[in-house]
């Protein structure tokens, strides 16, 4: 009995354990199943994740820091008073961005950046792990969020303006991360990234940056300067230098405390640099909050400026065939270096001269009882082409890129048209010399009156070519140019002497009247005709004018070369005898422009006023340079002579002060030119039976034949008889 029980025992336990296995055995299945689950599941989510996000990480189109483009400050130069090239005028678009290479960076402030911003820079892949795991675990646990970006995360979100708070955003900029760094070495991320950061008001990057705060290049930063940089990259419009002294010295002193924990400075330079105020350059602006500084706002442009920004935007145009508004966006933007031809002495006393009413009047001039007065406007230049000065309005200029009544005003020169339209092509032709006896005598009956009338009202009879220019005569050029036709007169204006405004349409519309008295249609600008009168002084030769030289890229490339053109206009010896026929008018007591005499210095130039006395001008020339003076109301008015020192004294006023110290000179006269006495009345050679006479210079190879006039007769000119002469009767009748 007892066997029996042990054994019913042994059976029944080797069945419990059976059903104890096979539950086991169950579970063990469904934990493995569970499992096998979980790891199918897990690959599945972990493959959706990792398309997702390769999706979101653009990985066929990869960042390329080398096709990087951000807007650029375009940068005026001009020599200054010792030659010196120095910067003049910033133009910048919304940020204030200029480039600098890795070598022009200094080490203190490369390690200011990294010890303050990513101190294992150099040792990780583009991801600092440590720091972003330190960060995601305060962020759960703390909540809100702290900067955890390295210093190539930071560049990838400035470069593609990825930043989205986002975890899909900050997976995709680790993957760009890690990807940039097997692209770019170090430095070239570096080099990137300091030129990219924003630091406050307008600036990107610590060039522009350092310029705007504290007046230097990047490479004259102190170490604390590049400390106050790097200690304001992520707060930078409240911790700037000169907005925020205070603040930015604690964070100033931080970044110079990550300098000396990492080694990068003693302990006796970390203390000496913490101590140190914060000084900024005394032209930051400290009330500007908007960020503005002096690159982008350093007050009212000068007329010569205008003109440079005006003159490179038509030359962009014209050069790449961009609408105004796309070569003005890319002047904007483009980081050229424009190289002005301004000087800068000159420019300024022709500034001084221009605040002063009294260059233009013996009072401060109030017609009427109000404060309108005629403006001016003076262009100053050398005889290459190179305009030196240039101002377009009376006063202080209030507004920039105003009107310039220099480069934009197209105004009637009056009779200072009469040397490059008339006389200089009738003596180019050999259609006159210097004493050509002509008829000062009406050309036509106009509404039952003579025409044209003199400034003096009445008519002189026989005259000379140089008494007629002398004196400004209008007939003498209304004939003249019936000789020479009114088309050949336009190709020389136009060819020759680079005038862009005549009129035509089929035939010539500026015709007689504007091509001998000034009536244009659209009148001639003050920088035009001041150009047009170079070869006057030059020996013949036309110089387009130029405000600057060059253009160059930010790299110092060649973007677009204006260095004036030249074109022969007239011969060397018809410029000569024009140089000196045109010292007749400032010469003696006849002359229209003799209030311009500056004494031993040559001048030589002329008036011009026109019919309607709404204009008055002087192009005057000396062997240093040429000037031209205009004044007129903007809208069109009769001047009040009695007011107003005339063009030439003005012109005069001016030009002393720019011939200041210079020694006196005269013109060169040209080889193929002789001077020799003519006899007054007959404009010949001087013999035996003259009694009158002057001294006449003329070409070589067309001198006058000898006098074989009788004497005796009325000399005064008026009215006689005289030799034979081309224009012996009214050319118009």
């Amino acid at each position: 009995m007892a066997a029996n029980k042990r054994s019913k025992r042994k059976r029944t336990g080797s069945k419990a354990w059976v059903i104890t296995r096979q539950v086991f055995g169950h579970i063990a299945r469904i934990f493995v199943t569970l499992f096998l689950v979980g790891v199918i599941t897990g690959c599945v989510v972990v493959t959706a994740i990792t398309i997702y996000v390769m999706n979101f990480m653009e990985t066929d189109n990869p960042i390329n820091l080398d096709n990087v483009s951000l807007a650029e400050t375009t940068i005026f130069y001009a020599n200054d008073e010792n030659g010196v090239q120095t910067e003049v005028y910033r133009m910048a678009a919304d940020e204030n961005h200029i480039e600098v290479t890795i070598d022009q960076i200094p080490q203190h402030v490369i390690d200011a950046f990294v010890c303050t911003e990513d101190k294992r820079f150099y040792d990780h892949d583009g991801v600092d792990w440590v720091r972003t795991v330190r960060v995601t675990i305060s962020a759960l646990l703390e909540g809100g969020s702290q900067g955890g970006s390295t210093i190539t995360q930071q560049l990838i979100k400035n470069v593609t303006k990825d930043d989205d708070v986002t975890p899909v955003r900050k997976i995709r900029e680790i993957f760009r991360a890690i990807q940039l760094e097997r692209q770019y070495t170090k430095d070239e991320i570096l080099e990137k990234y300091l030129n990219i950061i924003f630091l406050g008001g307008r600036n990107r990057g610590v060039e522009a940056a350092a310029q705007a705060y504290f007046g230097c290049h990047v490479w004259e930063l102190t170490v604390p300067q590049a400390a106050s940089l790097a200690g304001m990259t992520r707060s930078p419009n409240n911790w700037r230098p000169d907005l925020h002294p205070e603040k930015n010295m604690e964070r100033r002193n931080y970044s110079l405390q990550c300098m000396y924990e990492q080694g990068k400075l003693a302990e006796e330079e970390y203390k000496k640099y913490c101590a140190e105020p914060v000084v900024t350059a005394e032209f930051s602006d400290q009330n500007d909050q908007s960020g503005t500084t002096v690159q982008t706002a350093q007050g009212v442009t000068s007329y010569y400026t205008d003109a440079v920004i005006e003159e490179v935007i038509a030359d962009l145009m014209a050069e790449n065939d961009w609408s105004r508004e796309y070569a003005t966006d890319r002047l904007r933007q483009g980081g050229y270096r424009i190289y002005m031809n301004v000087d800068t002495r000159l420019q300024k006393i022709v500034e001084e001269k221009f605040l002063n009413w009294q260059t233009f009047s013996p009072n401060q001039l109030s017609p009427n009882g109000n404060d309108e007065t005629p403006e001016a406007a003076f262009v100053l230049m050398d005889y290459e082409g190179n305009v030196l000065a240039l101002v377009g309005g009376k006063g202080e200029k209030t507004q920039s890129r105003s009107f310039n009544r220099a480069t934009m005003a197209a105004r009637s020169p009056g009779s200072a048209i009469k040397p490059i339209a008339v006389y200089a092509p009738a003596l180019e032709y050999d259609f006159i010399n210097w004493s050509t006896v002509l008829v000062d005598s009406p050309v036509m009956k106009n509404n039952g009156k003579d025409w044209p009338k003199n400034f003096s009202g009445k008519y002189e009879g026989d005259v000379t070519a140089v008494y007629a220019l002398r004196k400004s005569l209008n007939t003498i050029p209304v004939k003249l140019i019936q000789l020479l036709t009114p088309e050949r007169s336009v190709e020389f204006l136009e060819k020759k002497f680079g005038i862009t405004t005549l009129v035509k349409s089929g035939t010539v519309n500026d015709c007689v009247p504007a091509l001998t008295l000034g009536s244009m249609s659209k009148g001639i600008y003050l920088e035009e005709i001041t150009a047009a009168y170079a070869p006057f002084g030059n020996g013949g030769l036309y110089y387009t004018p130029a405000t600057y030289s060059r253009i160059e890229d930010t790299n110092g490339n060649l973007v677009y070369d204006n260095t004036p053109t030249k074109n022969r206009a007239i011969s060397e010896d018809t410029a000569s005898i024009m140089n000196r026929m045109l010292r007749q008018v400032v010469i003696g007591e006849s002359g229209t422009g003799r209030k311009a005499n500056m004494g031993d210095m040559d001048v030589v130039g002329k008036t011009g006023t026109s019919q309607d006395y709404y204009d008055r001008a002087f192009i005057g020339m000396t062997p240093y340079y040429i000037g031209g003076f205009w004044t007129g109301y903007d809208t069109p008015a009769e001047l009040p002579e009695s007011q107003l020192y005339s063009p030439d004294a003005v012109w005069k006023t001016i030009m002393s002060d720019v011939h200041e110290g210079l020694e006196a000179r005269q013109f060169a006269l040209s080889d193929d030119v002789v001077a020799m006495e003519f006899c007054v009345e007959s404009g010949l050679a001087v013999t035996s039976r003259c009694t009158k006479t002057e001294t006449g210079y003329y070409k070589k190879n067309a001198l006058p034949g000898a006098c074989d006039m009788p004497h005796g007769g009325d000399e005064s000119g008026e009215g006689g008889e005289g030799g034979s002469s081309p224009l012996d009767a009214p050319v118009i009748n």
